[in-house]
């Protein structure tokens, strides 16, 4: 819902803001069901949104960081992060 409220083809009921939880008309949106350009737009914006997240993890590395940076800490991986403590 979110893609398609941000594509303008849904609009919520009222003035929600934006990190509230929305609400839609539901005989509004049976209407625009069975209106079949309606569907085809909101077809092509889910697709379009998709590619662009897919197109957007495709250019990360597999550190999840921007390609050429590399993290302060060395990425958590040295000798005291994998020490483990004993009771005795």
């Amino acid at each position: 819902m979110p893609i398609l409220v941000a594509a303008r083809l849904l609009k919520p009921l009222g003035n929600p803001k934006p990190n509230s939880v929305k609400c839609f008309a539901a005989s509004e949106l049976q209407e625009q069901v069975k209106d079949r350009a309606w569907l085809a737009k909101i077809t092509n914006a889910l697709n379009q949104h998709w590619q662009k997240r897919n197109a957007a993890k495709k250019n990360r590395p597999a550190n999840g960081l921007p390609n050429g940076h590399i993290m302060a800490n060395g990425g958590g991986n040295n000798d005291r992060d994998n020490l483990s403590t004993v009771d005795h």
